[in-house]
């Protein structure tokens, strides 16, 4: 499986986001995703900058250009209606599960409207929880937003909020292996007691409050499911063009 996060796509894919086209750049790290042949494409917000139709319609066009199927979820720069609306037929939109093998892959939707911080509601932590307690399998939660902070002072403050209730939650099923998230552009990892895990932006990528060997380059996480429940993962920086693991393929969290 293979994790993108926060493409900030504009209408015109020649336009620029903070100096980056990152159209061009969200391209270049979905030919190195493509050449993984991951078993689901996992996109965690952020997607479209400018929050039109023709930002998510590039995004769609693009998917198409894959033969996994994707998981999206909306970000705090999004329009979850019009991505809804341009997406679901290209791609799962979240909340929602998608079964991967024995694995059950579950999207949250974090965004509220007119926020940068993220909020789950009671409804949607209540279907969380009646959805692990029907799938004994080994899971996997993604969201948009940090739920915790990670020691970055400029996205700290804009993670989700009272994140206490959805950690309890997740500790209470011993089926959930892990957490990934977006929001952060940079990549990050939390093994205990829960194993978090945060990527790098396709687009442009913030100063990292972990050690990076490339912390400037566009990236993207992948993740392997094994069928025994252990997770094992790999950040994946495109540095020249080219797919760089930044790091070993690491063992995420026991069967």
């Amino acid at each position: 499986m293979a994790q993108l996060t926060d493409p900030h796509l504009l209408a015109d894919p020649r336009g620029r986001y903070r100096g980056i086209n990152s159209y061009a750049q969200f391209q270049s790290c979905l030919r190195s995703v493509r050449s993984a042949d991951p078993d689901l494409i996992l996109l965690t917000g952020d997607l479209g900058q400018d929050e039109t139709w023709s930002a998510y319609g590039l995004l769609r066009d693009q998917l198409a250009t894959c033969d996994s199927p994707a998981l999206v979820m909306a970000g705090n720069h999004d329009q979850p209606h019009l991505l809804r609306s341009c997406l679901r037929r290209q791609a799962s939109v979240a909340p929602c599960g998608v079964a991967v093998g024995n694995w059950l892959v579950i999207g949250l939707d974090s965004h509220v409207a007119g926020r940068m911080g993220g909020r789950l509601s009671t409804a949607q932590l209540d279907w969380l929880a009646s959805i692990l307690r029907t799938h004994p399998g080994p899971c996997l939660v993604a969201l948009h937003h940090p739920p915790t902070i990670i020691g970055c002072p400029r996205m700290d403050p804009i993670a989700l909020e009272t994140p206490e209730h959805f950690l309890s939650l997740l500790q209470s099923f011993p089926q959930v292996k892990g957490v990934v998230f977006g929001h952060v552009h940079q990549a990050w990892r939390q093994q205990a007691p829960l194993h978090l895990m945060a990527c790098p932006s396709t687009a442009m990528q913030k100063s990292p409050a972990q050690p990076s060997a490339y912390p400037d380059a566009p990236g993207w996480r992948l993740l392997r499911l094994e069928v025994d429940g252990q997770l094992h993962t790999q950040v994946m920086r495109v540095v020249n063009g080219h797919a760089t693991p930044e790091e070993s393929l690491c063992p995420g969290s026991p069967g």
